[in-house]
Protein backbone atom coordinates (compact mmCIF):
# COMPACT_ATOMS: atom_id res chain seq x y z
CA UNK A 1 0.00 0.00 0.00
CA UNK A 2 1.78 2.98 -1.08
CA UNK A 3 1.65 6.48 0.92
CA UNK A 4 -1.62 7.65 -1.22
CA UNK A 5 -3.35 4.68 -0.64
CA UNK A 6 -2.85 4.22 2.65
CA UNK A 7 -4.09 8.42 3.24
CA UNK A 8 -6.95 7.89 0.91
CA UNK A 9 -9.48 7.67 2.96
CA UNK A 10 -13.25 7.63 2.21
CA UNK A 11 -15.53 10.59 3.43
CA UNK A 12 -17.70 8.37 6.43
CA UNK A 13 -13.96 6.86 7.44
CA UNK A 14 -12.79 10.52 8.33
CA UNK A 15 -15.94 11.62 9.74
CA UNK A 16 -16.09 8.90 12.24
CA UNK A 17 -12.76 9.60 13.28
CA UNK A 18 -13.67 12.70 14.61
CA UNK A 19 -15.10 10.98 17.15
CA UNK A 20 -11.78 9.90 18.29
CA UNK A 21 -11.54 11.53 21.91
CA UNK A 22 -9.67 14.52 22.85
CA UNK A 23 -6.64 14.32 24.53
CA UNK A 24 -6.25 15.64 28.14
CA UNK A 25 -3.55 16.33 30.68
CA UNK A 26 -1.52 17.01 27.65
CA UNK A 27 2.23 18.31 27.81
CA UNK A 28 3.71 19.78 24.21
CA UNK A 29 6.68 18.38 22.49
CA UNK A 30 8.73 19.76 19.78
CA UNK A 31 9.75 16.69 17.54
CA UNK A 32 12.78 16.69 15.19
CA UNK A 33 10.78 18.08 12.69
CA UNK A 34 10.18 21.41 14.62
CA UNK A 35 6.53 20.12 15.07
CA UNK A 36 4.68 20.95 18.01
CA UNK A 37 2.62 18.55 19.09
CA UNK A 38 0.50 18.22 22.43
CA UNK A 39 1.20 14.50 23.79
CA UNK A 40 -0.29 13.06 26.72
CA UNK A 41 1.17 12.96 30.41
CA UNK A 42 1.47 9.36 30.29
CA UNK A 43 2.11 7.35 27.36
CA UNK A 44 1.48 3.92 28.00
CA UNK A 45 0.39 2.26 24.65
CA UNK A 46 2.36 3.34 21.10
CA UNK A 47 2.19 2.61 17.72
CA UNK A 48 5.92 2.22 15.54
CA UNK A 49 5.34 3.90 12.34
CA UNK A 50 7.75 1.78 11.08
CA UNK A 51 10.81 -0.78 11.51
CA UNK A 52 13.35 2.11 12.67
CA UNK A 53 10.05 2.83 15.09
CA UNK A 54 9.80 -0.77 16.64
CA UNK A 55 13.60 -1.22 17.38
CA UNK A 56 13.69 1.80 18.76
CA UNK A 57 10.80 1.17 20.82
CA UNK A 58 11.95 -2.08 21.34
CA UNK A 59 15.31 -0.93 23.02
CA UNK A 60 13.90 1.80 25.20
CA UNK A 61 10.52 1.13 26.58
CA UNK A 62 9.12 -2.37 25.17
CA UNK A 63 5.58 -2.46 27.53
CA UNK A 64 4.53 0.79 25.77
CA UNK A 65 4.67 -1.10 22.39
CA UNK A 66 1.16 -2.26 20.95
CA UNK A 67 2.77 -4.52 18.35
CA UNK A 68 5.65 -4.82 15.80
CA UNK A 69 5.85 -3.42 12.38
CA UNK A 70 6.55 -6.78 11.55
CA UNK A 71 6.55 -10.12 13.61
CA UNK A 72 10.46 -11.16 14.18
CA UNK A 73 11.61 -13.67 12.16
CA UNK A 74 12.29 -17.38 13.81
CA UNK A 75 16.66 -16.11 13.47
CA UNK A 76 15.43 -13.24 15.84
CA UNK A 77 12.77 -14.82 18.44
CA UNK A 78 15.98 -16.65 20.79
CA UNK A 79 17.16 -13.05 21.25
CA UNK A 80 13.19 -11.85 22.45
CA UNK A 81 11.74 -12.65 25.76
CA UNK A 82 8.66 -14.41 25.18
CA UNK A 83 5.81 -11.40 26.12
CA UNK A 84 7.23 -9.33 23.17
CA UNK A 85 7.87 -11.79 20.85
CA UNK A 86 4.44 -13.12 21.21
CA UNK A 87 3.24 -9.41 20.34
CA UNK A 88 0.99 -9.25 17.26
CA UNK A 89 2.30 -7.52 13.47
CA UNK A 90 0.55 -4.79 13.29
CA UNK A 91 1.70 -3.00 9.99
CA UNK A 92 3.53 -0.21 9.04
CA UNK A 93 2.90 2.85 8.11
CA UNK A 94 5.85 4.73 6.50
CA UNK A 95 7.97 3.00 3.86
CA UNK A 96 7.69 1.35 0.90
CA UNK A 97 5.35 -1.34 1.27
CA UNK A 98 2.34 0.23 3.43
CA UNK A 99 0.39 -2.58 5.57
CA UNK A 100 -2.15 -0.80 7.78
CA UNK A 101 -4.53 1.78 7.28
CA UNK A 102 -5.82 5.16 9.63
CA UNK A 103 -8.90 3.32 10.56
CA UNK A 104 -6.95 -0.07 11.98
CA UNK A 105 -4.90 2.63 13.95
CA UNK A 106 -7.12 4.16 15.40
CA UNK A 107 -9.06 0.97 16.73
CA UNK A 108 -5.98 -0.03 18.50
CA UNK A 109 -6.30 3.31 20.62
CA UNK A 110 -2.73 4.30 21.00
CA UNK A 111 -1.65 7.18 23.11
CA UNK A 112 0.91 8.08 20.21
CA UNK A 113 2.26 7.25 16.96
CA UNK A 114 5.97 7.04 16.77
CA UNK A 115 7.94 7.68 13.87
CA UNK A 116 12.21 7.56 13.87
CA UNK A 117 13.82 7.73 10.54
CA UNK A 118 14.29 10.19 7.78
CA UNK A 119 12.80 14.19 8.35
CA UNK A 120 12.19 14.88 4.97
CA UNK A 121 8.82 16.46 3.79
CA UNK A 122 7.45 13.57 2.67
CA UNK A 123 7.23 11.88 5.94
CA UNK A 124 6.29 15.33 7.95
CA UNK A 125 3.13 15.61 5.72
CA UNK A 126 2.76 12.17 6.36
CA UNK A 127 2.70 12.81 9.99
CA UNK A 128 0.61 15.54 9.59
CA UNK A 129 -1.93 14.12 7.50
CA UNK A 130 -2.20 11.19 10.34
CA UNK A 131 -2.21 13.71 13.21
CA UNK A 132 -5.24 15.55 11.30
CA UNK A 133 -7.44 12.35 10.17
CA UNK A 134 -7.36 10.53 13.72
CA UNK A 135 -6.65 12.86 16.28
CA UNK A 136 -3.28 11.00 17.54
CA UNK A 137 -0.59 12.28 18.22
CA UNK A 138 2.20 11.55 15.53
CA UNK A 139 6.01 12.35 16.73
CA UNK A 140 8.77 12.12 14.16
CA UNK A 141 12.45 11.23 15.74
CA UNK A 142 15.29 11.95 13.78
CA UNK A 143 17.05 8.45 13.42
CA UNK A 144 20.63 8.86 11.44
CA UNK A 145 22.97 6.34 13.18
CA UNK A 146 25.79 9.36 14.07
CA UNK A 147 22.91 10.86 16.09
CA UNK A 148 21.58 6.89 18.01
CA UNK A 149 22.16 8.37 21.44
CA UNK A 150 20.21 11.83 20.63
CA UNK A 151 17.33 9.77 19.38
CA UNK A 152 17.51 7.48 22.03
CA UNK A 153 17.45 10.08 24.80
CA UNK A 154 14.76 11.92 22.89
CA UNK A 155 12.25 9.31 23.06
CA UNK A 156 12.92 8.12 26.51
CA UNK A 157 12.48 11.94 27.74
CA UNK A 158 9.16 11.39 25.26
CA UNK A 159 7.95 8.09 26.55
CA UNK A 160 9.09 9.14 30.38
CA UNK A 161 11.71 6.49 30.61
CA UNK A 162 14.94 8.98 30.92
CA UNK A 163 17.61 6.39 33.00
CA UNK A 164 16.86 3.29 30.65
CA UNK A 165 17.52 5.55 27.61
CA UNK A 166 20.48 7.24 29.01
CA UNK A 167 22.02 3.87 29.77
CA UNK A 168 21.43 2.75 25.99
CA UNK A 169 22.68 6.14 24.76
CA UNK A 170 25.91 6.20 26.54
CA UNK A 171 26.61 2.42 25.36
CA UNK A 172 26.10 3.98 21.60
CA UNK A 173 28.44 6.65 22.05
CA UNK A 174 31.02 4.29 23.52
CA UNK A 175 30.66 2.27 20.59
CA UNK A 176 30.30 4.92 17.77
CA UNK A 177 33.77 6.28 19.29
CA UNK A 178 35.31 2.91 19.21
CA UNK A 179 34.69 2.66 15.87
CA UNK A 180 35.58 5.95 14.32
CA UNK A 181 38.56 5.73 16.55
CA UNK A 182 39.71 2.87 14.72
CA UNK A 183 38.95 4.25 11.63
CA UNK A 184 41.10 6.84 12.04
CA UNK A 185 43.90 4.66 12.58
CA UNK A 186 44.38 3.63 8.80
CA UNK A 187 45.88 5.53 6.52
CA UNK A 188 43.73 6.84 3.27
CA UNK A 189 45.70 4.88 0.92
CA UNK A 190 45.07 2.19 2.30
CA UNK A 191 41.10 1.86 2.65
CA UNK A 192 40.11 -0.50 0.00
CA UNK A 193 36.84 0.64 -2.04
CA UNK A 194 33.59 -1.02 -1.10
CA UNK A 195 30.45 -1.25 -3.66
CA UNK A 196 27.59 -1.32 -1.86
CA UNK A 197 24.26 -2.23 -3.80
CA UNK A 198 20.20 -2.78 -3.06
CA UNK A 199 18.37 -5.22 -4.93
CA UNK A 200 14.81 -6.07 -4.82
CA UNK A 201 14.73 -8.96 -2.40
CA UNK A 202 16.55 -6.80 0.31
CA UNK A 203 15.43 -5.23 3.13
CA UNK A 204 15.87 -1.54 4.49
CA UNK A 205 19.56 0.01 3.70
CA UNK A 206 20.83 3.03 5.65
CA UNK A 207 23.72 4.28 3.18
CA UNK A 208 25.62 6.34 6.56
CA UNK A 209 26.13 2.77 7.71
CA UNK A 210 28.90 2.04 5.66
CA UNK A 211 30.82 5.85 6.38
CA UNK A 212 30.43 5.21 9.82
CA UNK A 213 31.73 1.85 10.22
CA UNK A 214 34.23 1.98 7.77
CA UNK A 215 35.77 5.21 7.04
CA UNK A 216 34.28 6.00 4.04
CA UNK A 217 33.41 8.61 1.24
CA UNK A 218 30.06 8.78 -0.63
CA UNK A 219 29.41 8.56 -3.75
CA UNK A 220 26.48 9.84 -5.69
CA UNK A 221 23.82 7.43 -6.27
CA UNK A 222 23.09 6.12 -10.31
CA UNK A 223 20.87 4.14 -11.17
CA UNK A 224 21.14 0.50 -11.78
CA UNK A 225 19.77 -0.60 -15.36
CA UNK A 226 19.40 -4.42 -14.30
CA UNK A 227 17.93 -3.83 -11.05
CA UNK A 228 15.93 -0.59 -11.39
CA UNK A 229 17.33 0.14 -7.96
CA UNK A 230 19.42 2.85 -6.31
CA UNK A 231 23.00 1.80 -6.03
CA UNK A 232 26.01 3.99 -4.39
CA UNK A 233 29.76 3.34 -4.55
CA UNK A 234 31.60 3.98 -1.35
CA UNK A 235 35.34 4.46 -1.30
CA UNK A 236 36.34 3.16 2.10
CA UNK A 237 38.11 0.68 4.46
CA UNK A 238 36.53 -1.93 6.39
CA UNK A 239 37.79 -2.86 9.96
CA UNK A 240 37.31 -5.04 12.32
CA UNK A 241 34.99 -4.22 15.33
CA UNK A 242 36.36 -4.64 19.25
CA UNK A 243 34.04 -6.80 21.00
CA UNK A 244 30.71 -5.95 22.48
CA UNK A 245 31.06 -8.36 25.32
Amino acid sequence: MRRRDLLGLSAGAIFGLTFAPPVVQAKAFIDSAGRRIDVPDAIRRIFPAGPPASVTLFAVAPDKMLGWTRAPGPEALPFLPARYAELPEIGRLTGRGNTVNLENVVRLAPDLVLDVGSMTGTYVSLADQVQEQTHIPAVLIGGRLAETATTLRTVGGLLGVPERAEALARYAETLLGEVQEAVAKIPSANRPSVYVARGPSTGAFMPPLVPTRCGARSRPCRPSISTLYPICHFHGSITRLPPTG
